[in-house]
């Protein structure tokens, strides 16, 4: 167990010296705070090392919370644990100065008000940057975060989560000088691809060093090959459930020493078992490859995995409870109406590709009579993304804009208008006032108290 030591600050020498042995002595004593702390993340630690069969499963939050917080920045870190992830995965890239520091891409131009490769920026240029709302984009809003160092990164992290080390195996070294630095060799999950034996190297440096091997189609041979200690943990791509990586004796085979990672974002990365499917359906998702072993999971929703993982029902997940709520899903329109596009969006159905002057009409049965919120799930990466109006037989409301989310998969509930409505069977009408750049989920009606 790591005990964090009482520091002795801003004291003058002389000072120090009058009060000799007895500051000497509670300086080597932990805080109350502290010990709990570290009791917490030793617990943590020892789950991650849990590789049974029916080991508990462990939450990996993608970038950090970044629908709250810009991606990869310290408020993402912070608020992914808050929500309930165990692990926090971050992208490390190197400035010109040799400082790793929190980037997915290896340019600025997506998530800050900069341009220009992360190697071309010294630490305290790239420091003068300020970090965009979400996933960023050309017209996300600037927020007042800053990029962060993985110093910085692994500070906020200590004795409260692991830290899922991605993008950043080449510079491995590097990113291990900071952990000692910081006292979190043990929380640093590193990850990488790279053949057996240099993997084995690394792991070998350190014994506290926690590492994580990916493997595909084509590298599913390499589990149980490494020489003395095992990866903590297998990330697994796949895209259908008939590759050799998925397979239950491949998965009977790491558990044997490791856990089992799968990322759930997208398609690409887990078949079709993604959060979006998760979100209409667990047994279209988050269900399917829990089921075949699988127990860490990369999402980009964290509080909605936390809530199903403690034995929430989806059916009320980011609704009203009981009959307070009703969901439309855009999908299912009545006949009529113009243009209507759907698409399949990483497993959320959506209506897409909206163009002015097109519209679609739904019914909504209210169950009890009274004042509705009116709400739509969508997602849309730029600003401007659109405008339209709803409408009950003839009579319009306002002009509703729809407001950028930073990027077409990052789906969010966006308030829309309210109207009181009376028990039983209504149609209503989605019209395109002006085009439109945004992907439709569903449309919520939550009854006001």
């Amino acid at each position: 167990m790591k005990i964090k030591k009482l520091l002795i600050v801003g004291l003058a020498a002389t000072t120090i010296a009058n009060v000799g042995a007895t500051q000497q002595a509670s300086a080597s004593i932990a805080t109350p705070s502290s010990i709990t702390d570290s009791n917490k993340f030793d617990k943590l630690h020892s789950k991650l090392l849990d590789h049974r069969k029916n080991a508990p499963l462990m939450i990996t939050a993608h970038r950090g919370q970044w629908r709250e917080y810009p991606e990869n920045s310290l408020g993402a870190i912070k608020e992914a644990i808050k929500d309930g992830a165990e692990i926090v995965e971050i992208d490390v890239m190197l400035t010109a100065d040799g400082v790793p520091v929190l980037m997915h891409d290896s340019t600025v131009d997506r998530t800050t008000n900069g341009t220009g490769k992360v190697s071309d920026f010294t630490l305290a240029e790239i420091k003068e940057l300020r970090l965009k709302e979400g996933l960023g984009g050309k017209t996300a809003k600037l927020t007042d975060y800053t990029v962060p160092t993985l110093e910085e990164a692994m500070l906020a992290a200590k004795d409260r989560a692991i830290v899922n080390l991605d993008k950043g195996w080449k510079i491995r070294e590097e990113m291990y000088d900071v952990l000692v630095k910081t006292d979190t060799v043990d929380h640093g999950l590193f990850k990488g691809s790279p053949n057996v034996e240099e993997a084995a190297e690394f792991m070998a440096m350190d014994p506290e060093i926690l590492y994580m091997h990916i493997i595909n189609d084509n590298t599913a041979d390499t589990v149980d090959t490494f020489p003395g200690r095992q990866p903590v943990a297998y990330e697994i791509i796949f895209n259908d459930l008939k590759n050799p990586q998925i397979q239950p004796e491949k998965i009977q085979q790491i558990q044997k020493n490791s856990r089992v990672f799968v990322n759930v974002m997208w398609y690409d990365l887990a078949g079709k078992y993604t959060d979006e499917a998760s979100l209409r359906d667990v047994n279209l998702g988050w269900k399917v490859v829990t089921d075949l072993g699988a127990n860490i999971l990369q999402t980009d929703n964290v509080e909605a995995m936390d809530y199903w993982r403690d034995g929430g029902n989806m059916k009320f997940w980011d609704a009203q409870k009981g009959n307070r709520t009703v969901r439309v899903q855009a999908e299912d329109y009545l006949p009529g109406g113009q243009g209507v596009d759907v698409s399949d969006s990483n497993g959320a159905i959506v209506v897409n590709s909206n163009q002015e002057g097109e519209w679609a009409k739904y019914e909504v049965n209210i169950p009890k009579s009274g004042l509705y919120k009116i709400s739509g799930r969508v997602s849309a990466s730029v600003a401007p993304a659109g405008t339209i109006r709803l409408e009950w037989d003839g009579d319009f409301s306002e002009e509703i804009e729809v407001e950028n989310t930073t990027n077409n998969r990052a789906f969010e509930l966006q308030e829309w208008d309210y109207r009181y409505l009376e028990k039983g069977t209504h149609t209503f009408a989605v019209h395109i006032t002006e085009p439109s750049f945004h992907q439709l989920d569903y449309i919520q009606f939550d009854l006001q108290k």
